[in-house]
Parts: structure tokens; C-alpha cells; sequence
């Protein structure tokens, strides 16, 4: 990955990521790709592009430095509670009950930063409780270089959304009580904690990270922000429920279809 790629060769690549993501199917890594996460994320964006879908969500997190990062998500990828979903039983699915957010429009149209308290007190509008399904259009995933995880929507198969409440500044955001069963048996980790510690952390460098971009978040665009109960890869077929610190509790089928 030490030469950097030629513009048709960037296409390419791009044009076979989304091929592959609506067939559900899993590609050899490159012998080079992207060497930054800006790289990583004109990548995104021209999944995107050949997708031909518009951005129905973000996922927020953390890279293996700790610093911010994220992708957009394909609006079709973005589902309601009690919905289902079918892919292949050899596409990777992990879950991972997350927390989702909306944010203000006020804080949308400021071009500051705010001070993390004014943030925490007036910048969000919205919270529900998220399975975030980790998936991956590669081969020997997750044993593949990180700027290959972020082009490809940062690791994203399909994003469930609970219920949403009104955002409680009380949450406690550090270590909630989280449950993630499977066919009736818990796979969540104890105690519960966000790779992130507070995620509501996570959300104005991501918006400034967006901005700087030119893919502005919208007011009906839901961020998630990284696993509190750790991930379980599901192999087949099952019932989902995930639950998380008194907010409406989310339930899905996910399928293993041939």
C-alpha cells in the first residue's frame, strides 16, 4: 500500500465496494488503497456516489488512536424497530446495542464550537437506542489494514432505530445498563462502557469533521456513537432485543437468507 492508487483505479474500487454491498458479497483487500482518512473518506463518498443513495445516518467513533472518525450511511441501510433483515450466513453480522442522537438545528447552523457544557445542555435534541449490525464487503475482515475498514462505511451492514426520547442530559452516559439478547440469552458485556467513554463527546468533532467535508449533517439525520455492549456475531438466524438504560426497548428479526 505504498503507491498511490491512479484516478480510474480509485474508481474502480469505489464502483465494486457498492456492487458488492448491494449483492452482499465480500472482495480480496487491494494490493493498495487508501494511506489516510481522507483517502478513506473520498472513498465513502464515492460508494456512496455509485450507490445512488442519498445519506440517511452517520456512524460516529473512534479509531485505534482514539481519534474521530466516521461515515455516512446509505439511507436504505437505516431501519425502524420490529422491522426485519435477510443477508447471506457467510456475510460477517455483529451487533452492538448502541445510542443514537439528533442533534439541534440550532447547533447544525452554528459554525463555532461550543463549550462542551453548552453542547451537552442545548445541542441535542434526540436519543433512541441503536443496533448497529458491523459487517464488511472484505475478505479476512477484521485481519485488513483500518483505512480499508473507514472507506468501506466504516464496517456498517444496517442501522436499527429504537423509539426515540427526548435527549436527557442525566443519561448516564458512561456506564448505562445495557442488555443485548439473542433468541432469549444475553450476549451483552458487564459492565457496560463506549469505546469513546462519553460519546455525546464524539458529536461536534464529527460535525466539524462532516462540515469540512461539504456533506453537512441534516436535521432528521440520527448519529450513532459506538458499541456499549460489545459486538456478538451472529451465525444464523435470530431474534434481536436490545435494551438500553430505560429508553424504549428495540426488537428485530435478522434472517440468514442462501
Amino acid at each position: 500500500m505504498t503507491d498511490a492508487p491512479r484516478h480510474e483505479e480509485w474508481d474502480s474500487f469505489s464502483r465494486d465496494l457498492a456492487r458488492a454491498w448491494i449483492d452482499h458479497r465480500c472482495l480480496p483487500v487491494p494490493a493498495h488503497g487508501p494511506t489516510s482518512i481522507a483517502d478513506a473518506y473520498q472513498l465513502q463518498e464515492a460508494i456512496l456516489t455509485h450507490l445512488k443513495e442519498p445519506i440517511g445516518a452517520w456512524k460516529a467513533g473512534v479509531d485505534p488512536e482514539g481519534a474521530v472518525w466516521g461515515s455516512p450511511l446509505p439511507c436504505t441501510a437505516l431501519k425502524t424497530a420490529r422491522s426485519h433483515w435477510s443477508t447471506p450466513a457467510r456475510i460477517v453480522r455483529g451487533l452492538e446495542v448502541e445510542l443514537a442522537f439528533r442533534l439541534s438545528p440550532q447547533v447544525l447552523e452554528e459554525e463555532k464550537l461550543l463549550p462542551e457544557e453548552t453542547f451537552f445542555r442545548e445541542g441535542i435534541l434526540e436519543m433512541a437506542c441503536a443496533i448497529e449490525v458491523v459487517s464488511s464487503r472484505f475478505l479476512d475482515w477484521p485481519h485488513i489494514p483500518e483505512f480499508w475498514k473507514l472507506a468501506d462505511l466504516q464496517n456498517h451492514g444496517a442501522l436499527f432505530l429504537g423509539e426515540s426520547a427526548p435527549y436527557d442530559p442525566d443519561f448516564p452516559y458512561l456506564t448505562p445498563r445495557v442488555s443485548l439478547l439473542v433468541e432469549g440469552h444475553e450476549q451483552a458485556k458487564f459492565p457496560a462502557s463506549n469505546p469513546a467513554g462519553d460519546p455525546r463527546a464524539l458529536l461536534q468533532p464529527f460535525l466539524r469533521q462532516c462540515r469540512d467535508r461539504g456533506l453537512p449533517i441534516e436535521p432528521h439525520h440520527w448519529i450513532t456513537t459506538g458499541s456499549y455492549s460489545g459486538v456478538y456475531f451472529l451465525k444464523d438466524s435470530g431474534h434481536i432485543q436490545a435494551t438500553l438504560e430505560g429508553l424504549a426497548p428495540l426488537t428485530v428479526l435478522l434472517l440468514s437468507s442462501p
